[in-house]
């Protein structure tokens, strides 16, 4: 197994995965009534350089030439760049309402990075690799990057419901900052943690 930079050509099997790291939000936000399929937007935005959705802000693991795993990262910086383009590229795919729902699951689900914090999104591990410690080596690469970086913590939302991915965060020195409460019945409740590095 190898893990490496993302690159336009993961796309197809590195896409199923961010899918998989919120299908609930990912359904909610870009619903395909009034929008192209999710995975072929996901994999559209995957292959360009400016979206969060994109290559540039992902690692992958290889195993015999599959992607098996991903994980994503952002700094306020590489947030900020990102922010209209995604904007742009949700409304033209999906309209307004995906623009409106999107910017209240930021708001008020998930937090956007601070200053001097990397934050990780996108963790996903092929069911058929789950329990190898695969995201264990994901977290400790990108805490290595991080570092070496100058970044002084990292962070990351999680489903309340995730219990599994809760323990293996809390086992790598994650710490719950706050939870924030659903606004809907259909959106799981977020733990926030940080992780000084």
């Amino acid at each position: 197994m190898t893990i490496k930079p993302a690159q336009p050509i993961h796309a197809q099997r590195a896409c199923e995965l961010i899918y998989q790291s919120g299908p609930i939000a990912f359904e909610y936000i870009f619903n395909q009534s009034h929008g192209p399929d999710i995975n072929v937007f996901l994999r559209h935005l995957f292959r360009t350089s400016k979206s969060m959705f994109s290559h540039q802000h992902h690692l992958v693991c290889i195993d015999k030439n599959h992607v098996i795993a991903t994980l994503g990262s952002f700094s306020k910086k590489s947030y900020k760049k990102t922010f209209l383009a995604n904007v742009f590229e949700i409304f033209r795919q999906y309209g307004w309402r995906s623009i409106i729902k999107g910017l209240k699951f930021e708001s008020e689900l998930v937090k956007s990075p601070e200053e001097g914090c990397l934050y990780l999104c996108h963790i996903a591990v092929d069911k058929a690799f789950q329990g190898k410690g695969i995201a264990s080596k994901l977290i400790i690469q990108m805490t290595s990057q991080a570092k070496a970086s100058g970044f002084k913590k990292l962070s990351l939302d999680v489903a309340q419901s995730n219990q599994r991915a809760l323990n293996l965060y809390l086992s790598y020195g994650f710490k719950i900052i706050s939870i924030q409460n659903s606004y809907n019945n259909i959106l799981d409740n977020h733990i926030y943690m940080e992780k000084v590095i």
